[in-house]
């Protein structure tokens, strides 16, 4: 069974069709296999396959006619129902076109956090996003983009009726103490000063109980949370949007007023922290970053800065 065979036949049951089992052939046994893998209910009797609630899939022509409007032809969207990785996608599509591109996916099978932790992500219920773009930029500030993307989806996230999302240095999006989404940059150079950026970031749309205990650290997702539904589109479109706009923008002179706007939107500004790296672990006072998006704590030994590390309030959030 091909990738292309199988998204046919899922596109069909997401659709609110049947599937004649006569077409899957040889190939049922591994096609009914990946839809238990994947998380989606089906009924099957002697002659059809169908899927037990429908799926709303996101509109692609719909996205692109959108993007096209804002960024001209600059972006070329890549949809897939189920793929390992939305930032593989974008760096090999990338390799192989040149050309700057936008990954979706209704599903990552591979999907990955920083420090190559898994990302959830359930078929269909949230946010899967790459942009692959170039950037002009100095490798010392490569790491503020992180910070730049994560301002960015709290405007998305304002725009379109979500108030009161945090960021908890150095990636992630927070609504009160629980975990909303995340960001993972991966960066390859290009020409001098000049690099390829595949800005990865997930946000939990609808999830339920289930989906969230199994998340090794305390999560919420926008249904949880906010009492009007906001649609994936919507939400997807607006994201793009806010974080093209933010990277094009950014460069050395908006260093100052970055650091303010993430220290207004950091989660633990302020607050006593556990602060965790492969050599330590450290408590202190989370003093916000730097201008290399370094974080900056205030413990016994002094300040400390730090390029990465796992931070908390208890040393396990």
């Amino acid at each position: 069974m091909n990738h292309e065979q199988r998204d046919a036949w899922l596109k069909c049951l997401c659709d609110g069709d049947t599937l004649d089992r006569r077409q899957l052939g040889a190939d049922e046994s591994s096609f009914l296999a990946a839809l238990a893998d994947w998380g989606l209910d089906y009924r099957q009797n002697d002659q059809h396959i169908a899927l037990d609630s429908d799926l709303e899939l996101i509109d692609v022509q719909q996205i692109q006619t959108q993007l096209a409007s804002a960024f001209g032809d600059r972006f070329k969207c890549h949809h897939r129902l189920v793929t390992r990785s939305t930032n593989s996608d974008a760096l090999d599509f990338f390799q192989q076109n040149q050309q700057p591109c936008i990954a979706l996916a209704e599903m990552q099978t591979a999907g990955k956090g920083r420090g190559g932790k898994q990302w959830v992500s359930p078929f269909a219920r949230n946010i899967y996003c790459t942009i692959g773009m170039l950037k002009s930029i100095r490798a010392s500030t490569l790491g503020l983009l992180s910070i730049v993307t994560g301002i960015a989806l709290c405007r998305a996230l304002e725009h379109c009726g979500v108030d009161g999302v945090q960021l908890k240095w150095p990636n992630d999006l927070y609504f009160q103490q629980q975990k909303l989404g995340g960001i993972l940059i991966e960066s390859r150079p290009e020409n001098t000063g000049e690099y390829f950026v595949a800005i990865g970031f997930g946000i939990n749309i609808m999830m339920s109980a289930e989906d969230l205990a199994v998340i090794p650290q305390a999560a919420t997702s926008i249904n949880m949370i906010n009492r009007d539904a906001v649609p994936r589109d919507t939400l997807l479109l607006e994201s793009i949007k806010q974080v093209v706009t933010k990277i094009d923008a950014f460069d050395e002179s908006a260093i100052p007023s970055l650091i303010a706007e993430f220290n207004a939107h950091d989660a633990l500004r302020g607050q006593r922290i556990c602060v965790t790296t492969n050599e330590q672990t450290v408590h202190g006072i989370n003093a916000g970053i730097n201008s290399s998006g370094q974080l900056q704590l205030d413990s016994e030994q002094g300040r400390l800065t730090f390029s990465a590390a796992e931070i908390s309030l208890r040393g396990r959030d």
